[in-house]
């Protein structure tokens, strides 16, 4: 009997301490894992007038692997991270690398990702064909990666929990190379509004995306000896003209004032011309069909004009009409021109690229138990909605 009571009492001891330990034994519950990524490959063939000049190539540039981890919180929301590998100059770089967390009312993001300094997305092949129009430039880089990405924290409070958000945040623009001088700790802050539908509602909603958005810069002069803050406003909106998701026609319009700087600025520089006093417009029309609701082929049309108060005739224009035609899901073919004129006070003359190509894409989730309103590839560029 005595031995009955002892193994009872060590089996009670046992059961009323195993919990506190159970929990540590598998701790590591198994995280969503996303993956995505594109390889964009085009025959690009130049006429520049421009310096410098370039040779025809195959461009694989903004091809890019996305890698998503994250998991449901005790309490409520979502956190992970994200790693993100873009092509950029024959190598590949980091365009993501942060951590986040999410709930039905708010979120924030904390690494590198994109910088918030456009807000509409134009029917382009890549972004950086319309850049110099459709995102405020860095002023402490000449570099084109710079220009779209950098490191920041960032608060966003979701109105009501459905398409309305507003926004702030702090970061730094990366530094690129030739800047000796560069603004110290936090260079870069942000406020804006934004109207954003999910991707399921964008046929059928008359506005897809709106927004204003204030961007501010720690700018040095020419002369790298005084610091001053330089603003830019952005508003623009993307919006159905017709309500029918098999056959949609759609419009976009964006604008960007930058204030500049006082001081005498080289134009021919892309630091140069971001640190200018600047009016930029951009303007797309998009046709998308969509038989059964499974997109097959894409046509739109962008136009950018952009005018820097500084120097007699420093504007340009753009025109670039595309074609996306899908063979099967997630493969397109790819073909774009795109036509730019330079005013007398930027150099002059014209430049024309044609672009003929293939791309791949990819979107697959393992271990899915977490909703969400966008793809992961609502990170990076996507030429094709």
């Amino acid at each position: 009997m005595k031995i009955k009571l002892t193994l009872i009492s060590s089996l009670l001891t046992v059961l009323l301490l195993q919990p506190a330990q159970a929990l540590e034994v598998d701790r590591e519950v198994m995280p969503r894992i996303t993956l995505g990524g594109r390889v964009i490959a085009t025959i690009d063939n130049y006429d520049f007038d421009s310096d410098p000049a370039k040779e025809d190539e195959i461009n694989l540039e903004d091809s890019s692997l996305l890698m998503r981890f994250d998991k449901r919180m005790f309490g409520d929301g979502v956190a992970g991270a994200v790693l993100g590998l873009q092509a950029h100059d024959n190598e590949a770089q980091f365009s993501q690398m942060h951590a986040f967390y999410w709930n039905q009312n708010y979120s924030v993001e904390l690494g590198r990702t994109r910088l918030r300094n456009t807000i509409i997305e134009f029917p382009l092949i890549r972004d950086d064909d319309f850049i110099e129009y459709s995102h405020v430039a860095n002023t402490s880089s000449n570099d084109e990666f710079d220009q779209t990405y950098g490191n920041h924290v960032a608060f966003d409070w979701i109105v009501d929990q459905k398409v309305q958000q507003v926004g702030v945040w702090a970061g730094t623009r990366r530094n690129g190379t030739g800047f000796s001088t560069s603004p110290d700790g936090f260079d870069t802050y942000g406020v804006r509004y934004l109207y954003e539908q999910p991707e399921t509602m964008i046929y059928l909603k008359p506005i897809r995306h709106a927004g204003i958005t204030l961007d501010a810069q720690k700018v040095y002069n020419t002369s790298n000896t005084q610091q001053e803050w330089m603003n830019a406003v952005i508003t623009g909106i993307a919006f159905n003209l017709n309500e029918n998701p098999l056959a949609n026609w759609s419009m976009g319009v964006q604008a960007i004032v930058n204030e500049g700087i006082d001081d005498t600025l080289n134009l021919n520089t892309v630091s140069g011309r971001a640190k200018a006093e600047s009016k930029a417009l951009v303007a797309s029309f998009r046709y998308t069909s969509r038989p059964n609701l499974l997109t097959r082929w894409q046509a739109g049309i962008n136009f950018g004009y952009k005018d820097f108060d500084q120097g007699n005739d420093a504007s340009q224009w753009s025109i670039a009409p595309n074609f996306v035609y899908r063979i099967g899901q997630g493969v397109d073919v790819l073909a774009q021109a795109k036509y730019t004129d330079y005013g007398n006070g930027l150099g002059g003359g014209s430049d024309i690229t044609i672009q003929f190509g293939i791309a791949f894409s990819l979107d697959t989730k393992f271990n899915d138990n977490i909703g969400e309103r966008d793809s992961i590839m609502n990170l990076e560029h996507g030429y094709i909605q």
